[in-house]
């Protein structure tokens, strides 16, 4: 590293510090080897069509349903089957054009998908292992400014995203019918789309403030506690990502300066941000978390167009370059005891990088 950018580095760690915010080396090297982390991509399902989104997947009925968002308008999925991927295909149903990522989860015994239109209305899908129902929008007054987030807690399928006017809704199906959509984000106003996730007997969801704080509101079954800031001191850029592991809750996010950084929960109260200031790239977009075999798994993509990825287990690992071709946010899920990273390469085709222990670096 050059010298002139070391002493950018080490005045940036004096003004956190200055802040009460924790800095952290992790490792002495970005991409230094160890034993586990991802191999080399291999594209998905042809490349027939471009995107200008994140890919976003979900399992179902023993295989993997990957989305995409093309530059066209149209939403297109392929389906991996533990040995190949499938052509990608779209719909003929489609009402609008769609944009921004799309919002896919599995919910009693059917898998879902949902886009904001560029009317501004959240359409939604499902497939019964047999047929799609057909594309229809859910109904709202508010029109969206964002891609829904969407996930399943076993009782309910929920969708998140943020309104023109900055305010944070929520619905729920419940098999039969939606709830109607209700505002959880109070006075406060988002940038970009909200995260949520079910952890510890609450339901959580996270967006950043168009103030740059990280906040947050959780429902525990019977009311929402009301929307909090997180513990401040640095401003935060696009939308944050947030997992539960062993009682914690820990949300990961990126500063408008372009550095990873994460807080967590006890049960009781938030720490302190720590920022990770020793990439030589600087981080954009909304970071990717997983929590695999007591691991946490974090990757963000950089302005550099690579992918950045650690894991924690305990300790911090060293962050691993991951390879050129990133744009958008990464993904992970699980499929059939694995981990798997997908990503819309800076090619507008869509790739996938497999989880691997050992030292082996081969891929997929």
């Amino acid at each position: 590293m050059k010298d002139a950018a070391v002493r950018r580095l080490r005045h940036a760690r004096r003004g956190l510090a200055m802040l009460g915010i924790t800095t952290c080396l992790l490792g002495a090297t970005v991409g230094a080897a160890f034993a586990d982390g991802y191999g080399e991509g291999k594209q998905v399902g042809g490349d027939e069509y471009e995107y200008g989104s994140s890919p976003y997947a979900a399992t179902y009925d023993g295989a993997v349903y990957q989305y995409e968002t093309g530059k066209d308008g149209n939403a297109y999925y392929t389906t991996y089957d533990g040995n190949e991927w499938a052509d990608w295909q779209g719909w003929d149903d489609q009402p609008v054009k769609y944009k921004y990522d799309p919002a896919p989860a599995s919910y009693n015994e059917h898998t879902y998908v949902c886009y904001t239109g560029e009317d501004g209305y959240i359409y939604w899908n499902t497939y019964d292992g047999q047929s799609w129902k057909g594309w229809a929008q859910i109904l709202s007054d508010p029109k969206f400014a964002s891609a829904p987030y969407a996930y399943s807690n076993g009782n309910y399928f929920y969708v998140y995203a943020t309104s023109e006017d900055g305010s944070v809704y929520y619905d729920q199906f419940d098999g039969s019918g939606w709830g109607g959509w209700t505002n959880v984000s109070g006075e406060s106003k988002a940038k970009y789309d909200p995260y949520a996730f079910s952890y510890d007997g609450y339901e959580n969801v996270f967006w950043n403030g168009d103030d740059g704080k990280v906040y947050w509101n959780r429902y525990d079954g019977t009311e929402w506690s009301g929307a909090k800031a997180l513990p401040n001191g640095i401003i935060f850029d696009y939308a944050p990502y947030a997992v539960g592991n062993d009682g914690n809750i820990w949300v990961f996010s990126s500063t408008d300066d372009g550095y990873p950084a994460w807080n967590t929960f006890d049960g009781k109260e938030w720490g302190e941000w720590t920022v990770y200031d020793q990439l030589d790239a600087k981080v954009k977009y909304q970071p990717a978390a997983y929590v695999y075999d007591e691991k946490i798994q974090v990757a963000y993509t950089g302005d550099d167009h690579h992918g950045y990825y650690a894991e924690y287990d305990g300790d911090w690992s060293d962050w691993q370059d991951i390879g050129d071709n990133y744009n958008y946010d990464p993904y992970i899920y699980e499929y059939e005891d694995t981990t798997y990273l997908t990503y819309t390469g800076e090619d507008s085709y869509a790739y996938v990088k497999t989880y691997e222990e050992g030292d082996d670096d081969s891929g997929y």
